[in-house]
C-alpha cells in the first residue's frame, strides 16, 4: 500500500525549472532516500512531497487525499519535518525546543502524554544531560539533535505508539553528526519502522543510505534518473553517471551489508 504518491511533480522559480516531471511512490513503512550530487533538486523534492512547497504542476497524495486539501493542523499530526537547518534566532532552551514538536497536540487528547513525550525524546536523541540549558551554547552537532529531536516528539503522538499512520520528512539527518551519533540515529529509525513509520529522507551518505533504505532515489538536474533497491544498484552505472565518477556497489558477505566503493 502506498503511504505516498507524488505524479508528474514540476516545480518552477522564474523561468528556471528546478524539479521536472518526478513520479514517486512510497510504501507505507518503507525507508526512501532521495541521493544525487549538489543541486540536483533533493530538498526541493523533499520540500514538495512534504507540503512545505507547491507544485507548479502535478500533484502529491497522503493517505489516497491531496497533500494540498489537508489542513495545517491535521497534516502536522501525520507527517513531521527534519530542515537542513535548524536556526534559532532567540535565546531558548534545549527542552523548550523540544516541546514545540507538542504544538499540534495543544488542546487534543493526547496532550496528557506531552511530558512523557519530550523526555524520551531526550534520551533517544542524546540530549537529555543538557535539556537546560540555552540552545545557542550547543556544539553544531548538538543543536542538529535538538531539532531531531523536536521532530520525533511530533511524530509520536504518545508513547509506544503504533506509527502505522505517520511520515516522517528528513532532509540530510546526519548532517553535523559524529559517527556514533550518525548510526545511533540510523538504528533508532529502523526501530520506528517496526512500529509502522515511513520515513523519506535526503541523504549523502551514500553507505548508510544502502545499509538502510529500501528505495533509492536517484535525482540529477531536477529529473528522477531511476528508482532503485540496494540490490539493483550493484548491477548499474546510473549512479556513476549522476556522480560523474566511477562507483561499484557489492555486497560483503561478511558484514552482511552492501558497501560501495568510489574510484577517482
Amino acid at each position: 500500500m502506498n503511504m505516498l504518491q507524488a505524479e508528474q511533480l514540476t516545480f518552477r522559480v522564474g523561468r528556471k525549472q528546478l524539479i521536472h516531471q518526478v513520479d514517486v511512490s512510497v510504501s507505507q513503512g518503507s525507508f526512501t532516500a532521495i541521493v544525487g550530487p549538489n543541486g540536483a533538486g533533493k530538498t526541493t523534492l523533499l520540500n514538495l512531497l512534504d507540503g512545505d512547497a507547491a507544485p507548479s504542476a502535478g500533484q502529491v497524495m497522503l493517505h489516497g487525499t491531496a497533500l494540498a486539501t489537508i489542513n495545517r493542523l491535521d497534516l502536522a499530526r501525520q507527517r513531521a519535518v527534519l530542515p537542513q537547518l535548524g536556526s534559532v534566532p532567540f535565546a531558548v532552551k534545549v527542552r523548550d525546543i523540544v516541546a514545540l514538536g507538542r504544538e499540534p497536540y495543544r488542546y487534543h487528547q493526547y496532550q496528557r502524554y506531552n511530558q512523557a513525550v519530550i523526555d524520551d525524546c531526550l534520551l533517544t536523541a542524546d540530549i537529555a544531560d543538557f535539556a537546560r540549558h540555552h540552545y545557542h551554547t550547543l556544539s553544531g552537532g548538538e543543536q542538529h539533535r535538538v531539532q531531531i529531536a523536536r521532530t520525533l516528539a511530533q511524530i509520536h503522538h504518545r508513547p509506544n505508539a503504533d506509527l502505522s499512520e505517520k511520515i516522517l520528512f528528513l532532509d540530510e539527518p546526519t548532517n553535523h553528526l559524529d559517527i556514533r551519533h550518525q548510526y545511533r540515529l540510523m538504528h533508532y529509525l529502523k526501530q520506528q519502522q517496526d512500529k509502522g513509520l515511513t520515513i523519506v529522507a535526503v541523504m549523502h551518505d551514500l553507505s548508510l543510505t544502502l545499509q538502510y533504505a529500501e528505495q533509492i532515489i536517484l535525482l540529477n538536474q531536477g529529473q528522477k534518473t531511476g528508482s532503485y533497491s540496494p540490490r539493483q544498484l550493484v548491477d548499474s552505472e546510473d549512479l556513476s553517471a549522476v556522480y560523474q565518477m566511477n562507483m561499484r556497489v557489492r555486497w560483503d558477505s561478511e558484514w552482511q551489508r552492501y558497501i560501495i566503493a568510489p574510484m577517482m
